[in-house]
């Protein structure tokens, strides 16, 4: 005798419950710095635990910095209350990575 299967859908978050799925959010910030505060701002930044890199730069910014958080919003966060706090630093633009 031939046993028919009973299909359903499965969800996908059941296929994907035991596979981790942490894509971080990444995030390049452009900083317009006040040129004598560079130093202090550099060490600033090397104490933020989401700023993988930082480097001084030529051209109309004066540092670019790379982050990583769990999503945008920390991000945005770090950004807004480590970064534009720093004393020196007068303007950063956030520009997050996408993936396409």
């Amino acid at each position: 005798m031939d046993e028919q299967l009973q299909e359903s859908p499965i969800p996908f978050a059941e296929l994907l419950k035991d596979i981790e799925v942490k894509d971080k959010s990444t995030a390049y910030v452009l900083i317009e710095a006040n040129p004598s505060e560079i130093p202090y701002i550099m060490e600033k930044l090397s104490q933020i635990k989401n700023v993988k890199s930082a480097d001084v730069v030529t051209g109309i910014y004066d540092i670019i910095v790379f982050l990583e958080g769990e999503d945008q919003n920390e991000i945005g966060r770090v950004v807004i209350r480590d970064i534009n706090s720093i004393r020196g630093v007068l303007k950063a633009t956030t520009c997050m990575v996408v993936k396409i």
